[in-house]
Order: structure tokens, then C-alpha cells, then sequence
């Protein structure tokens, strides 16, 4: 177990080195799920290992120049204030709940991230941006000390947004914040919650041994990466927080039990619209294809969100499939078997036209059902107001006659 401990720490110091966040968002379900501590225990050692290794960070940031000393101080100070207070707050409120909060909170902060068009820094922070610097360091201290989030995940989008700086220098700036309202909101913990000596000095040894790593290698990745790497990494632990204090009744109701075809839809169509919000993009799956294909003839073509995006799917039915039972390899195909008799060369040939089919009206209608049945229909467009009748009406028909034949 000790171990497990020391690995898992090196990883989560290497990620708080390189991101300037994320050590909290990390050493809980590591403290929680791998070492089986409580959630209080679990938040109020977390802090103090995030405080510790922050404050070696730090100083491979300062450095290199990344560390902004008087926003630092200014955003510290209060956040101490608020991160004492949530502490103390945190007796009163149930443990799964202020989990669940912690990965609302990532949730919101990783689409802001990643909807930031540029990281460039200002010749200096922006003067008008220190009211709500100073309303939002209180705000994510009360966080820290509540959740027990050092508050990277939330200091760096702050002083981006707020103090108007680049992400090189909110990632050195964030570390010397985190760990100022770190060791506050463990002091707010220590009136009700104990801590074990061994396991909190083997975890943050080696949270400060990755964290150094992590400092080092930061040097080597350009700024946009970094703030989107960030970003992903929090949006994809949140998810993981909050499938973690699903009931479990919830849980297989939602990614195990098959879905009625409506609520399906419905979630589909919602998706969809959410993207196209966020991301100010149509969203089209079988477009994607164009992607997969380029990869092959045109390397250097740029590529769009649309590849991903596929192989997210691939991964969500494996994932689904994995909490249903595990994943089993089979050639059955549902109602395709019920239609069809077939050997398994004559499905995959049977598909793969199918899919030649797909990916050659989709190119040269410009879009697919997704493209232009939900975001252009939604959108009163009249060409995927054309493009989706004459899609259906032709799917229909060519199923109708198919279906004939079938039968005899």
C-alpha cells in the first residue's frame, strides 16, 4: 500500500509542478479511493501535502521568472482569510457532498479553460482587475478550505482572467497561493480532523520529488498546450469525482441500463447544442472521417475537434460496456442478425460499404445527421432544413425496400 502511495504521488506532484494545479484534485481520490482514508481525512491531508510540495514548486518557478510576487501576496492573503473560514465551515457539512461540490467547481473551470483564446500576458496585470482579484482569492480560499482543493484548478483561470497574466506565470504564481492558503485551510481542519504522521510524510515526500520534475519539464511545453492540457485534466477528473458519488442505483441507471430511444435522442440533441454554445462549432460526427482519412494521405494537414471526437465515442461504449459487466468480443449485431444471415467476412464487407456510403454523402452533403439534422435545423438553415428531409425520406424508402427484400 505504501507503495501504491509513493507512485501515485509522484504522479500527482509531477502534474502540480507542470499545471500549477491540480495536486488536490488528485490527492483526494488517491487518499480516498486507493488508500481508503475518510473524505475528511483524505481533504485535510491533502493539504497539507499540496502546501508542502507547492512551496518547493515554487521556487523552481521564481527561477525561472513565472512567480508574480505582489499578486501573489495580495490573492494569498485573502484567500487565507477565506481558506480558515472553510475549514471550519467543513465540520458541519457531510463528506460526499462536499466532494460532489469539488467536482462541480473542476467541471465549470475546465470548459472556461478551454474556451481562452489566447495566452498572451500583458506588459503588466491589469490595475481595474485586483477588485475581483481580491473578491475571487476569498472565494476560491473559502473553496480550499471547504473541499479541500489547494485551488489551482481555480487560482489559475483567476489570474489569467482577472490579473490579466500568461499561463507560464499564473502556473508560478498559483503554486506560491496554493501553498500560503493550503497550510490556512489546514489549520481551520486540525480542530476536528487527525492526521496520520507516516502516511501525510510518505505522500508529500514524494509529491515534492515529482513536483520538481514537473517544474523542469513545464520549461519545454509551449503556453497553449500547457493551458489546454490543464484543462482537459480537470474536466476529466471532475467526471470522475462526480460518477464517484453517484449512488450506485444512479450510476447503473445511467451508463449501464440501456437508455429508451427518446431520452437518448434527447441527450444527443443536448450535447450537441451544449458544443455548439461552447466551442461556437457545428458538431458532426461522420465528418470525422475526413479527419481519420487525412491522417493517412495528409499529415500535416491541420486536423479539427472532429477525430477526437470519434474515438471518444469508441471509448464511451467501451467504458459503458466495462461498468455493464466487460467488455466481451463477439460478431453479433443485434437487429442486423435479426435481418441477416451472414458470415462474418460478409458483415464486415456488408459495413464497411455501409460506412464508404456514409462517409461519401456526409462529404458531399457537407455534413451529417448530427451537423445538419440537430445544429442546422436548430439553426433554421435552409440547406440542412433540405439536407435532413431528403435524408429521411430516402433512408426511409431505401429501408422500406431493403427490408422488402429481405423477406422475400
Amino acid at each position: 500500500m505504501i507503495f501504491v502511495a509513493i507512485l501515485l504521488s509522484l504522479i500527482m506532484g509531477g502534474v502540480l509542478g507542470l499545471l500549477g494545479g491540480g495536486g488536490s484534485i488528485l490527492t483526494v481520490p488517491i487518499l480516498v479511493y486507493a488508500l481508503d482514508l475518510g473524505a475528511k481525512e483524505a481533504i485535510a491531508t491533502s493539504l497539507l501535502v499540496v502546501g508542502v510540495t507547492s512551496l518547493f514548486a515554487t521556487i523552481q518557478h521564481a527561477r525561472d521568472g513565472n512567480v508574480r510576487w505582489t499578486i501573489a501576496l495580495v490573492f494569498g492573503a485573502l484567500a487565507m482569510v477565506g481558506a480558515y473560514g472553510g475549514g471550519r465551515l467543513a465540520a458541519l457539512v457531510p463528506g460526499p457532498l462536499l466532494l460532489g461540490l469539488f467536482g462541480m467547481l473542476m467541471l465549470a473551470t475546465g470548459i472556461a479553460m478551454l474556451r481562452k483564446k489566447t495566452d498572451a500576458e500583458p506588459a503588466r496585470a491589469r490595475q481595474a482587475g485586483y477588485g475581483k482579484l481580491a473578491i475571487e482569492g476569498l472565494f476560491v480560499g473559502a473553496v480550499t478550505g471547504l473541499v479541500g482543493a489547494g485551488g489551482g484548478f481555480l487560482v489559475v483561470p483567476a489570474l489569467v482572467f482577472f490579473a490579466g497574466l500568461g499561463i507560464r506565470a499564473a502556473i508560478g504564481t498559483s503554486l506560491l497561493i496554493i501553498s500560503l492558503k493550503s497550510f490556512a485551510g489546514l489549520a481551520g481542519h486540525l480542530n476536528h480532523v487527525s492526521l496520520d504522521p507516516e502516511l501525510a510524510t510518505v505522500v508529500t515526500a514524494s509529491a515534492v520529488v515529482g513536483a520538481l520534475c514537473g517544474a523542469l519539464i513545464s520549461r519545454r511545453v509551449d503556453a497553449t498546450s500547457l493551458r489546454r492540457g490543464f484543462a482537459v485534466f480537470v474536466l476529466g477528473m471532475a467526471a470522475f469525482m462526480l460518477y464517484m458519488q453517484l449512488p450506485s442505483s444512479v450510476a447503473e441507471t445511467v451508463f449501464v441500463t440501456r437508455w429508451p430511444f427518446w431520452a437518448g435522442g434527447i441527450a444527443i440533441g443536448l450535447f450537441v447544442l451544449v458544443m455548439l454554445r461552447v466551442t461556437g462549432k457545428p458538431l458532426g460526427v461522420s465528418t470525422g472521417y475526413e479527419d481519420a482519412c487525412g491522417a493517412i494521405t495528409s499529415p500535416t494537414l491541420r486536423r479539427s475537434w472532429r477525430l477526437p471526437f470519434i474515438v471518444g465515442i469508441v471509448a464511451g461504449g467501451t467504458l459503458a460496456a466495462s461498468l455493464a459487466g466487460g467488455v466481451t468480443l463477439t460478431a453479433t449485431m443485434g437487429m442486423f442478425d435479426e435481418l441477416v444471415t451472414a458470415s462474418l467476412p460478409a458483415k464486415a464487407a456488408i459495413f464497411t460499404g455501409g460506412g464508404v456510403l456514409l462517409g461519401f454523402g456526409a462529404r458531399l452533403a457537407g455534413g451529417c445527421t448530427s451537423g445538419h439534422g440537430i445544429v442546422g435545423m436548430s439553426l433554421l438553415a435552409r440547406s440542412s432544413i433540405v439536407a435532413t428531409a431528403a435524408f429521411m425520406v430516402s433512408g426511409f424508402v431505401v429501408t422500406h425496400l431493403v427490408l422488402r427484400v429481405i423477406a422475400g
